[in-house]
């Protein structure tokens, strides 16, 4: 490994007698430690020392090393001290003379193994076309801005060489496919880059370059098929004469491929399909060219390729385009095309690398119909560049389907009037855009199912009283409802519970006197608070000392003026008795409690 040498100076301005040591993680390897020189380095004024460390491939990790150095003066009474740190990256080297060999569908890659025998093996990149990337002095692994992507893992430092093929699926004619290796560690610390290494496949079958819907006549739907002949065919192999086999699927799976013509030659390398029509299809279609010797058969295909299918997701004021070719080639950029209604000319209106593209700011109801170009190339020298294809012609018309937002509910009870106020927003402005009316609904009970109470058809209206009931528990939810019926979410549902009025309780005393005060037995709260907001009924029985009845009521107000019920005889001064079984209504169903006590009247 690399000797890593260079000095430390510590300065004390004091002119007092200095220390200079240092530790860390560099001094305390088992093979081959760090150190410094002169160890501890000691001088008035200013002294330096020299760190040194011979590293080697036992070093190497993903993580920095620290080596602290601390000076530190003799002066009285207090003796100053100051540290600094410095992080040493210890990297492995590349692997060295990449190479990279074409043979059949694939490329063979071979490499010296790495000089660092504690290395776990290697790791392959590739890319398309040669990156001009040059490794930074201390950049280590293949970093993703490179374009290349990491392709195969090898678990042993002694394979030095790997087939790449695609996995068995083949690689594509007419990329130049460029490779590194690195060699990684079993923490994960990956060596500076190999070499670049470039190969591509031997052109020695057809490779396709367009299925493009006719651009002279995009109306009609019929596809372009276009493709580069074989120019490094083994003629002594396989001798022709020769012919091309021009085969079509419906769809992508490649399934029940069709033959659509044989061409005789190779210089004929152009077809225009004519037996189908894109505009028409529910999806794209797929061709391949197959190259055949007329006296021995079969010799090899193109890469399969896809026609350009768009798909359209209409939307409110916007029609989302999306498409999403099968192509050997690599697609740039797309441009979109568009005409409106009542136009006869198709206009640009837009590029992007992506494959979809949103076309917004759009008159809900009207009819837009577009299709996309692409432009695209190999990364092969010698092959047709640009490569222009089109898709077929689509149409759709935006349509409002996206319901107003989640209203935001409040509900305010009002214990005494027995009435529960809704107060209702919509958390975005645009939400209000096209709201028409809201629906609201409640349930007595918590699990039960919301039934709509009512609906208010002026969208400017966001509040309601629910007044006239019998009680205030129950759940309310409220919906939005926009101009074309689209319906948001519920709001969450607010619930009242019985707690939320005050409970239900009796005093202990009257006076029945006629003076407009106190003239009445009710429950506390009375005069803020109804009864009848929480409770169904009561089952009460009031009783003089003797046990005698002297008034019953289901009425949870109760009301008793002090008379005796069976004769209407004001009851004498004095104590009485009341059993009081109390029905609360709640959320889960009703819900009893019993009260007993006494009450004292007094005239």
């Amino acid at each position: 490994g690399d000797f890593l040498q260079f000095d430390i100076t510590a300065i004390d301005p004091d002119k007092t007698n200095v220390e200079l040591t240092a530790f860390g993680g560099p001094f305390e390897q088992t093979v081959n430690p760090a150190y410094i020189d002169p160890d501890p380095a000691t001088g008035n004024d200013t002294v330096t020392t020299t760190f040194n460390w011979p590293t080697t491939c036992a070093h190497v990790r993903f993580e920095p090393y620290t080596a602290i150095f601390k000076a530190r003066d003799s002066g009285f009474p207090v003796s100053l001290v100051n540290f600094k740190t410095v992080f040493i990256n210890v990297i492995a080297p590349a692997p060295e003379n990449l190479e990279a060999t074409a043979l059949g569908n694939g490329i063979n890659l071979k490499w010296e193994k790495s000089s660092c025998q504690n290395a776990a093996g290697y790791k392959v990149y590739r890319r398309s076309g040669q990156s001009g990337w040059e490794p930074g002095y201390c950049e280590t692994g293949v970093p993703y801005y490179t374009g290349f992507r990491l392709i195969k893992q090898l678990d042993g430092i002694n394979d030095t060489a790997f087939r790449d093929d695609n996995e068995g699926n083949g690689l594509v004619h007419g990329v130049n496919y460029c490779y590194r290796v690195t060699a990684y560690f079993n923490d994960e610390a990956e060596s500076r880059a190999s070499n670049e290494a470039c190969a591509y496949l031997k052109r020695d079958v057809p490779i396709i370059t367009n299925v493009s819907n006719d651009s002279l006549n995009l109306q009609s739907g019929n596809v372009l098929v276009a493709w580069s002949k074989p120019i490094e065919l083994d003629t002594v192999q396989y001798p022709g004469p020769y012919k091309y086999v021009l085969k079509r699927n419906n769809g992508l799976q490649w399934d029940n491929p069709q033959k659509v013509i044989e061409l005789p030659g190779l210089n004929d390398t152009i077809y225009l399909d004519k037996s189908v029509n894109l505009n028409a299809n529910n999806g794209p279609y797929v061709y391949q060219v197959d190259l055949e010797s007329v006296t021995i058969g079969y010799i090899g295909s193109s890469q399969k390729a896809s026609s350009i299918f768009v798909q359209t997701a209409p939307t409110d004021q916007e029609i989302k385009l999306l498409w999403a070719p099968v192509v050997p080639w690599e697609n740039k950029f797309y441009v979109v095309y568009r005409k409106d209604q009542g136009q006869t000319v198709y206009d640009s209106i837009g590029f992007t690398p992506f494959v979809f593209y949103r076309d917004q700011g759009l008159d809900n109801d009207q009819k837009y119909c577009y299709y996309i170009k692409s432009v695209g190339h190999y990364s092969l020298p010698g092959l047709a560049d640009p490569l222009i294809n089109f898709s077929q012609i689509t149409c759709a018309k935006p349509v409002d389907n996206i319901p107003p937002c989640k209203p935001v509910l409040t509900v305010e009870t009002d214990c005494e009037e027995v009435s529960n106020t809704l107060i209702w927003s919509l958390p975005y402005d645009s939400c209000n855009q096209d709201v028409a009316r809201y629906k609201i609904y409640f349930t007595p009970e918590k699990g039960q199912d919301m039934v709509l109470i009512k609906t208010i058809n002026n969208p400017f209206d966001t509040s309601w009283v629910d007044s006239g009931i019998q009680n205030v528990v129950g759940c309310y939810s409220v919906t939005a409802i926009d101009s074309v019926g689209n319906v948001s979410e519920m709001s969450d549902t607010v619930c009242i519970d019985y707690d939320t009025c005050p409970p239900y309780e009796l005093p202990n005393v009257f006076t029945p006197n006629g003076d407009n005060f106190n003239d009445f037995f009710v429950p506390l709260n009375n005069n803020n608070s109804n009864a009848f907001a929480n409770v169904e009924r009561v089952d009460m029985t009031i009783y003089n000392r003797w046990g005698k009845v002297m008034y019953t009521t289901h009425d949870p107000q109760i009301n008793w003026d002090g008379k005796n019920q069976n004769n209407n005889e004001d009851c004498a001064d004095g104590v009485y008795y009341y059993t009081c079984q109390v029905y609360i209504i709640t959320l889960n169903g009703l819900d009893q409690m019993k009260l007993q006590g006494s009450i004292t009247l007094y005239r």
